[in-house]
């Protein structure tokens, strides 16, 4: 059993490593814009116009996981999964603002993963599975 728990670590660290090299750009650019956007947060620059909250950050990380890190549905719903976790163990701790706060995040990362399976499955049976197609190659 042991052997087999350090087999499948070194094979998930294999694959993480060819992930990585193969988008170290995308991960370049996705990292840059979350720290723009706490920068912007922290600054209040947009206050009086836009309202950069640490909802709508972690929304744009959301959306851009998909655009720059070719997150799919399954990624999406298992952040919403990792999420509902943490909501329920702040819940537990009686941490009652960032439960609901970290609830919020289960939404809108459950809601962009039932729209990106959507999006999977209708690439299938129309002309958008082109158009998908090659966005995914761009990614890759």
């Amino acid at each position: 059993m042991k052997m087999l728990r350090l087999k499948f670590l070194a094979n998930l660290r294999k694959k993480t490593a060819v992930w990585v090299s193969s988008h170290y750009l995308n991960l370049a650019i996705f990292n840059t814009l979350l720290v723009i956007l706490v920068l912007l947060h922290s600054a209040k620059y947009f206050d009086p116009f836009w309202v950069i909250s640490i909802n709508v950050i972690v929304f744009i990380s959301l959306i851009t996981s998909i655009i720059l890190l070719g997150a799919g549905s399954r990624a999406l719903l298992a952040v919403s999964l990792l999420f509902w976790i943490f909501a329920g163990g702040m819940r537990i701790l009686g941490i009652n603002v960032w439960a609901e706060r970290v609830a919020i995040y289960v939404f809108q990362a459950f809601l962009l993963g039932v729209l990106l399976l959507f999006v999977e499955n209708l690439k299938v049976y129309t002309s958008l599975g082109k158009i998908w197609k090659n966005l995914k190659k761009q990614t890759l």
